[in-house]
């Protein structure tokens, strides 16, 4: 494709890589041994902390690679304000997020590079790897033929569950995007800062269609704060997106039983309903979640396989 021959032909085709973490010193020490052994070598690997993490502080100075340094956010903001911090500090033509709880295969930033250039974000594949078992995401990569929010949210099969997916640990970023964008403190902020930039600053998705990550699935956000997140970005969602936002991916969240259950069920419905337009396959999908405890679900799609061992997240994932 295009992207790959302007990158080809490009002098400049260096990678930051930003590690956003928070007293996790043994998963960042993981990480950036996993930034390191890339076949296509790192610029620089810059470890995004916070003030008063001195585990973290401790790590980076003893690091025998020169190539890693610290950045600090002098305030508690959550992963997106350290990583808005790690790009803007970033030396290279590109910026290649990693969470301090995922891995890389070595071949990750390479593969990236030749897809990408000055107007595009290159995703890869993910090896998700849950309690339940170990599933490949996203089953269909996107393609640009919908809005880049009905692909993340929308419901195309019946029983199939979420074909996509876009995760932070797989993207590969132009270091310019963040001199008009950032992650910023919201929730769910690696969807909205990828809608918004395909959306309104004009940038492309391209994925490589191998699995070059290893993605440890942990906390996931709460319904309450998800609805939230759907109203403030509303204007930013189509109608179809949003309700399919609800009633399939915030509904994953709400309490395993009793009357809190049926609550937060009301109140994803509703949502979806005022503000959306579902569609017949979301709301078969929304009964079926309410209907079946997340961890079955999940081995179904599995196959019941054993996920090995298991790292949870230190923040909440998008």
């Amino acid at each position: 494709m295009a992207a790959s021959s302007d990158v080809g032909s490009a002098a400049d085709t260096r990678v930051s890589v930003v590690i956003a973490t928070y007293r996790r010193p043994d998963a960042l020490a993981r990480a950036i041994v996993s930034a390191l052994a890339q076949t296509h070598a790192p610029l620089e690997v810059i470890v995004a902390g916070e003030q008063g993490d001195t585990d973290t502080a401790a790590l980076v100075a003893g690091h025998a690679d020169p190539r890693v340094r610290l950045v600090v956010n002098p305030v508690r903001g959550g992963p997106g304000p350290a990583r808005d911090l790690g790009a803007r500090a970033a030396r290279g033509r590109f910026v290649a997020f990693l969470d301090d709880d995922d891995l890389w295969h070595p071949e990750k930033l390479a593969r990236q590079v030749a897809l990408a250039d000055d107007r595009t974000i290159v995703t890869a594949l993910s090896e998700v790897v849950s309690p339940e078992g170990r599933l490949v995401k996203p089953t269909r990569p996107y393609d640009g033929k919908q809005a880049i929010d009905e692909w993340l949210f929308d419901r195309r099969t019946w029983l199939g569950g979420g074909e996509a997916m876009l995760q932070t640990s797989s993207l590969m970023v132009p270091r310019a995007l963040f001199d008009t964008l950032g992650f910023g403190s919201a929730q769910h902020e690696e969807w909205e800062f990828a809608i918004r930039a395909l959306r309104t600053h004009g940038y492309r998705l391209a994925t490589v269609p191998d699995v070059l990550v290893t993605y440890f699935t942990g906390q996931i956000y709460s319904w309450e704060g998800s609805i939230g997140w759907a109203r403030d970005t509303r204007g930013l969602l189509t109608p179809r997106a949003l309700s399919g936002f609800c009633l399939t991916v915030a509904s994953q969240s709400i309490p395993p039983r009793g009357w809190a259950r049926v609550r937060a069920a009301g109140r994803l419905l509703g949502t979806a309903v005022r503000h959306g337009r579902p569609t017949a396959r979301q709301l078969f999908a929304f009964a079926l979640i309410a209907a079946v405890p997340h961890g079955v679900r999940r081995r179904l799609r599995s196959g019941g396989g054993a996920a090995g061992p298991f790292t949870p997240a230190g923040w909440p994932r998008g």
